[in-house]
């Protein structure tokens, strides 16, 4: 009896480690490619970066008019890739929050855009600069600082890394 505690005891204490090694993330190989094509079916000021934030509400994930590309060509990024890939792992999600990031609570912009995070100093979500934005160049292999993200998950497909790009960009 006491062996099985003390291999399952050890079993946990290594689970973190070999959750490092199961993911294994891909890499977003033709960037605007994408983009162009998430701006391409929308009109007049849907570009990727616009400077800021437009005079939407707070309360919304993205701003009017520049939400109608992304969301036309990606759908609503925060129930589609945020929820499953970032809060359905138990990592961003509204309980226990890794980093005090919660990604699937309504008022996702609000909490990261010109947020910086608190795990690596860089702003979370950068609508100017959405290249630049943490929870983007998290989905890349080699992220500034921490792991790649979804931790311990097939990595976002270059689609839907695309997408968190504009949707960053349209905040």
């Amino acid at each position: 009896m006491r062996t099985d505690r003390s291999a399952l005891a050890a079993l946990l204490a290594l689970a973190p480690v070999l959750s490092l090694l199961v993911g294994c993330p891909g890499t977003l190989t033709d960037k605007q490619r994408y983009l162009d094509a998430i701006n391409a079916g929308s009109s007049g000021s849907a570009g990727r970066a616009t400077g800021g934030k437009g005079g939407g509400g707070n309360g919304s994930n993205e701003t009017a008019g520049e939400a109608g590309a992304a969301s036309s060509a990606c759908g609503d990024v925060v129930t589609r890739i945020f929820v499953p890939s970032c809060g359905g792992t138990g990592c961003h999600g509204a309980v226990a929050a890794q980093q005090d990031l919660d990604l699937v609570s309504p008022g996702v912009a609000s909490r990261v855009v010109g947020v910086v995070g608190t795990g690596c100093a860089s702003t979370l979500a950068d609508p100017a600069n959405p290249e630049a934005s943490l929870i983007y160049q998290k989905l890349s292999p080699t992220p500034p600082c921490g792991a790649p993200m979804p931790l311990a998950r097939p990595a976002l497909s270059d689609q839907d890394a695309a997408c968190v790009l504009a949707w960053i960009a349209a905040q």
